[in-house]
């Protein structure tokens, strides 16, 4: 093979890989980010977790290799990269957990949340698992993307080892332009919603129970 063939190879490989959209978003991450983000979620006012409340333990969230970092998540066509110049603070999941156990915190007074590693004793586990948590730019490469969230939980009854219930959560938000910051706050503003309809959704069943907490007829 010649050189000068090599290199069309590879500028055709170079080429098939990479794509730089507007604002300065490109696919291909950068060894160092120049910005580093957080989610900005807004949960209700936080209310005093009543007496009698049960006790949930949320696990750490499970999430395929993709999106079990810290960079930013982008898919075209099918193909996931990622935002080079930006990345999370911490894994995309340990964020969303943070958000989630913020949100039971501040709505779901019935339910005192607690995470893995505080080791105390529980009837309920609310088994988490990220199916997606990436921009999509299902409108074309100069568009904004939209934010796509979707988590699969479960409510596991320890005592029983039964699927108390399960439910699939999913929540798309438009970025207001193609711009880091503005799909950081549409990543915000998603996971915000999937937080909040989880509380709901897992007070809700632990109260429905025959066996209801004492701070459910608060």
């Amino acid at each position: 093979m010649s050189r000068a063939v090599s290199r069309v190879g590879l500028a055709s490989v170079a080429a098939a890989i990479l794509f730089v959209l507007p604002g300065c978003i490109s696919l291909l991450p950068e060894t160092e980010p120049d910005a580093l983000y957080r989610l900005t979620t807004q949960s209700a006012p936080e209310t005093r977790t009543l007496a009698g409340g049960e006790t949930v333990i949320i696990d750490t969230i499970a999430a395929p290799r993709g999106l079990a970092g810290d960079r930013i998540a982008l898919e075209r066509d099918g193909r996931v990269a990622y935002m080079a110049g930006a990345a999370w603070l911490s894994p995309a999941p340990q964020l969303l957990h943070s958000a989630i156990v913020e949100a039971v915190q501040a709505q779901a007074p019935a339910i005192t949340p607690a995470r893995v590693q505080d080791g105390v004793s529980a009837r309920y586990t609310l088994d988490l698992e990220l199916r997606h948590f990436e921009a999509v730019y299902d409108a074309g490469s100069n568009a904004a993307p939209r934010v796509q969230v979707t988590l699969i939980s479960r409510l596991i009854d320890r005592q029983t080892r039964a699927i108390a219930a399960s439910r699939t959560l999913a929540v798309s938000r438009q970025a207001s332009a193609n711009r880091q910051s503005a799909i950081v706050e549409a990543f915000s503003a998603a996971s915000g919603e999937v937080a909040s309809q989880l509380a709901d959704w897992a007070e809700g069943v632990i109260c429905e129970g025959d066996d209801a907490p004492q701070a459910c007829a608060g």
